[in-house]
């Protein structure tokens, strides 16, 4: 129990570091973007988001995530109940509260978040960039 209260305290604070308008981050919840990650630029992928629902495409690899909104601009996404059945880390992340993205600024078309997740020894932080390509995102 002392291990989840201090895990809920360690990402509340770590989340509420920034907060950006609620108006801006509407923007961010339907289109296509490209998406940086600040540690391990090999991550670097194409998302495309409709709303609830997102498909990320990192080097020719498609993985489809839900989004469970938690306000306007926080979210915690979750790998595909299908993706997770065939992929043990998929599903221990799930069955472990998802990843946590959390917004730190705009500026333009430009989202920078932190994310986090638990990988079963410790909680990974992370942070990059969504970039808006398009507003009509299309599925393939």
């Amino acid at each position: 129990m002392k291990k989840i209260i201090f895990i809920f305290f360690t990402v509340s604070s770590y989340f509420s570091i920034g907060q950006v308008n609620s108006d801006e981050c509407r923007k961010f919840t339907i289109g296509e973007f490209n998406n940086i990650n600040n540690e391990n630029l090999t991550l670097n992928s194409v998302i495309i988001r409709n709303k609830n629902k997102q498909l990320e495409i990192v080097n020719g690899v498609k993985s489809n995530k839900n989004i469970r909104w938690l306000n306007d601009c926080d979210y915690i996404l979750l790998f595909d109940k299908k993706e997770a059945k065939k992929d043990p880390f998929k599903k221990f992340i799930n069955d472990n509260g998802g990843i946590s993205i959390s917004p730190e600024k705009i500026e333009g078309n430009t989202l920078y978040y932190k994310s986090y997740y638990f990988d079963g020894k410790r909680g990974v932080k992370g942070s990059g960039k969504l970039i808006k390509t398009s507003s009509n995102p299309e599925f393939r």
